[in-house]
């Protein structure tokens, strides 16, 4: 009998282990508090990228390099810098088809799942790419494809986490119409057969640049974007003019890779070329990825020769790159947590001088100038602080009815008030530091407020700097209404 009741009692423990093992605990439930148990099951809506709530989003982030060459960089503890230091909320594992990749080596697969659970533990989006280029033509492995999507569909068909992308960049003979488009028309009914929900990308010919042959002829099924790449270098307004001619014809169009080099990876960086593109996607809330996150001697790469595959990464382990991509991310990543209230007044005191924000005396005009001044409750030091959409903020002092405005984009460039116009120089994010305090980044440039040399006295003049930790970087925000 005793013998029967131990049996019994393992067998029913095993069942229970085994249930904790294969059902996940955090199955289709995002991360407490992350841009996904905010923002949801994405969808297109028109031309746009909408939330679950029906507002646009715009999604930044990074593409790795190669999985078969770079997959040390994909990894937990490498998206949570990036999701934590940059602002990033959605990556993308590039898992190639040839070149050492899916096709010879079928367990690439494993570094596309690890990305995958990392994301959903981390609450981000993530981009299940098959990187199409070698071979030109995606229905040269459509079958590999199809089971490969099957198997993806069937592992995350519950979580809103999960974006596919197709086929990364046909080109060379492949044309939408003749080759591309009905690839996707048998590809496509695989995903949605099990996952019916999720977005799904699809790659336009000549290396994803002719989005407009798929507007002009788009698929019929919904909740499909169009991918267009681009290199900072090589294309400019010639492309930015298909976007829009795509977009005009109401399709969404997702950058899932660009470059601030040319089209090879290497040559330049091209960082005002590069400008002029992150003020077009910002301008029309376009997702964008960021090709990419590795190691290699070009002029794409993120990262410094030898810098660490976890994160944690310096100025000095960062490319011209790394940087500029890093503070395009962070402006307007992040909307402000712990109980700060849109549309609700707030004096912001800083941390190293213990001083509010002021506007010097109490002036109305353009171009009045903003300081640090002893707390005195008045309305020059109250500020409303406005949710304007995409993680980003106006900030509006309550005496002038004038915008927290930026004359500049270096360092040291002047904070003022202003009539707010809703350029990016007049727009913010504001990102918790811990401690209940916040940095204020500016939209246009990623530069945090600052107090002047980490002043001290009345009349210290506040302006731009790069973001950089200091307490003269740091500001306690006070709701008063």
């Amino acid at each position: 009998m005793l013998k029967r009741m131990v049996l019994i009692f393992c067998t029913f423990l095993i069942t229970f282990m085994m249930a904790v093992t294969f059902v996940p605990a955090e199955k289709a439930k995002a991360a407490a508090g992350s841009v996904v148990s905010q923002n949801g099951q994405l969808r297109v809506s028109g031309s746009n990228l909408v939330n679950q709530a029906g507002q646009t989003i715009q999604l930044k982030g990074m593409s790795s390099h190669g999985t078969q060459w770079f997959g040390q960089y994909v990894n937990y503890d490498s998206m949570k810098w990036l999701r934590d230091n940059w602002g990033m909320n959605v990556f993308r594992p590039a898992m190639f088809t040839q070149d050492g990749g899916y096709i010879n080596d079928p367990s690439q697969k494993n570094k596309v799942k690890e990305a995958v659970q990392a994301a959903i533990d981390l609450g981000i989006y993530v981009i299940i790419d098959w990187h199409v280029l070698g071979e030109k033509d995606p229905n040269i492995y459509k079958e590999q494809a199809k089971g490969f999507f099957r198997e993806m569909a069937t592992l995350y068909k519950d979580y809103p986490n999960v974006i596919y992308e197709i086929c990364n960049e046909p080109n060379g003979y492949a044309t939408w119409n003749g080759h591309i488009k009905p690839y996707a028309e048998e590809v496509i009914p695989v995903i949605r057969s099990i996952a019916p929900n999720n977005i799904i990308i699809v790659g336009t010919g000549t290396w994803s640049q002719d989005v407009h042959d798929a507007a002009d002829n788009p698929l019929s099924y919904s909740n499909i974007m169009y991918t267009t790449h681009f290199y900072a270098g090589t294309h400019g307004q010639l492309l930015r003019d298909r976007i829009d001619y795509a977009r005009s014809k109401g399709v969404a169009v997702f950058i899932t890779e660009w470059g601030t080099s040319d089209a090879s990876g290497d040559g330049g960086p091209f960082l005002a070329e590069s400008q002029q593109w992150m003020d077009y996607l910002t301008n029309r809330q376009l997702s964008w990825v960021n090709w990419s996150l590795c190691d290699k001697t070009e002029a794409s790469a993120a990262l410094a020769p030898g810098a660490s595959p976890y994160g944690g990464w310096s100025d000095a382990q960062l490319t011209a790159s790394g940087k500029f991509v890093r503070d395009r991310m962070k402006a307007g990543s992040t909307p402000p947590g712990d109980g700060i209230v849109s549309g609700k007044t707030y004096k912001l005191v800083n941390v190293g001088s213990g001083k509010a924000l002021d506007v010097n005396a109490a002036g109305t005009a353009d171009g009045s100038n903003v300081q640090i001044w002893d707390d005195n409750g008045t309305g020059a030091q109250q500020w409303v602080i406005t949710d304007v959409g995409g993680g980003l903020y106006k900030v509006i002092n309550t005496n002038s009815n004038k915008g927290l405005d930026v004359a500049g984009t270096v360092n040291g460039s002047n904070v003022q008030i202003w009539s707010y116009g809703g350029g990016l120089n007049q727009k913010w994010s504001i990102v918790s530091v811990g401690g209940g305090s916040y940095k204020l980044i500016a939209g246009h440039n990623g530069r945090a407020l600052d107090v002047n040399a980490g002043g001290t006295a009345n009349g210290t003049n506040v302006q731009i700097w790069d973001d950089n930790g200091t307490n003269a970087q740091k500001w306690n925000l006070y709701k008063l209404n």
